[in-house]
């Protein structure tokens, strides 16, 4: 029955407020990412909003390793689990803060440059150049893991991050027989934890010898295993490794490629336009952006770029074979390697 009398105040309003002093939704949290917030960027005033979302991770995390943490039940089914928290960084009040944050700051997106392949070969010519006038053996290694390094990201459409995950062992197991091979080419054998895959997985991506180009990939590989194999006696581990035998990462090389731009830019104005800003070419993305333009312009297939660039659902897997051995996954990529060359032989 309807109530003639329209309910005012107490009768019809929830209470507001909360007669405890304590912080029920993440304020304090709140506080500490809008104080983040105000950190000079890198490419803005302030640091951008995926930066500062950070703040709210390793809070999240703290408290889930402290005494608040609830582990009493956990509902799972395969790779995907619902865990109950009482986090109030996961909490409704603090989502919807979150996303009126990005609302309010935006963000700017600053993408990598493109590699070419005429980038690429002009890197080359200065590379050699440069590796021809070291007498620091030390300055000819770095020259020849630099250009390697770029070789395989843009050949092989690798994420930055994705190269130093090379095995030397696996290179080599399989490098009389590929390239003697019908299709010369060298096979990539890579180890570890791919971006959007769980678990450690052994992929082998094929990256052709001939392209149209004359992209010199055989050239600086051959002369990174001469160093390894021949001159320090390595036949296992990471190929890209520091003295101690630990993974080297991109940013090192990441330095290098800078080093050698400001000439490529000079002598090839051609090839990088002298507004060009060269701090946006990075290992990081550069080269499998370059890859997948070249891919389009090049008319390359759907399907080869998705198997190239592990796209795929996980029933058109070719090459990412969970749990299998690296012999194995090489054995099942072997069969799709004449349409996996073709991604990049008209480079």
């Amino acid at each position: 029955m309807v109530q003639e009398t329209p309910l005012t105040g107490d009768e019809f309003l929830p209470h507001l407020g909360n007669p405890k002093l304590e912080d029920r939704v993440g304020m304090r949290v709140a506080g500490q990412v809008l104080r983040a917030s105000l950190r000079p960027g890198k490419y803005a005033e302030f640091i951008q909003f995926d930066t500062i979302r950070k703040t709210k991770t390793w809070w999240n995390n703290a408290y889930n390793a402290g005494e608040e943490y609830n582990a009493d039940a956990i509902f799972a089914r395969d790779e995907r689990k619902v865990v109950p928290t009482t986090s109030p960084t996961l909490g409704e009040w603090f989502t919807r803060f979150m996303r009126g944050l990005k609302l309010r700051v935006g963000e700017i997106k600053k993408q990598n440059n493109p590699f070419t392949s005429e980038i690429v070969l002009a890197l080359d010519k200065v590379c050699e150049e440069a590796w021809d006038g070291a007498e620091d053996q030390g300055e000819r290694a770095d020259i020849e893991d630099l250009m390697a390094y770029v070789l395989m990201e843009f050949l092989g459409d690798l994420r930055g991050e994705e190269v130093p995950l090379l095995s030397l062992k696996g290179i080599l197991e399989f490098w009389n027989e590929t390239t003697a091979a019908k299709q010369p080419h060298i096979m990539l054998t890579l180890h570890g934890k791919f971006k959007g895959e769980t678990g450690l997985r052994w992929h082998c991506i094929p990256l052709p010898l001939n392209t149209k180009s004359k992209l010199p990939v055989g050239k600086w590989v051959s002369r990174c295993l001469t160093r390894r194999v021949h001159l320090g006696g390595r036949t296992t581990g990471w190929f890209f490794a520091n003295e101690d035998g630990t993974r080297r990462k991109m940013k090192y090389y990441n330095a290098l490629l800078q080093e050698h731009l400001p000439e490529v830019q000079h002598r090839f104005p051609d090839a990088i336009g002298a507004k060009t800003e060269l701090e946006e070419f990075s290992l990081w993305r550069s080269g499998r952006s370059g890859a997948h333009s070249a891919a389009t312009n090049n008319k390359v297939p759907l399907e080869v770029t998705e198997a190239v660039g592990r796209w795929r659902k996980r029933e058109r897997a070719k090459g990412a074979v969970p749990n299998l051995p690296m012999r194995q996954v090489y054995l099942r990529m072997k069969l799709a390697t004449p349409t996996l060359l073709a991604f990049a032989s008209d480079f």
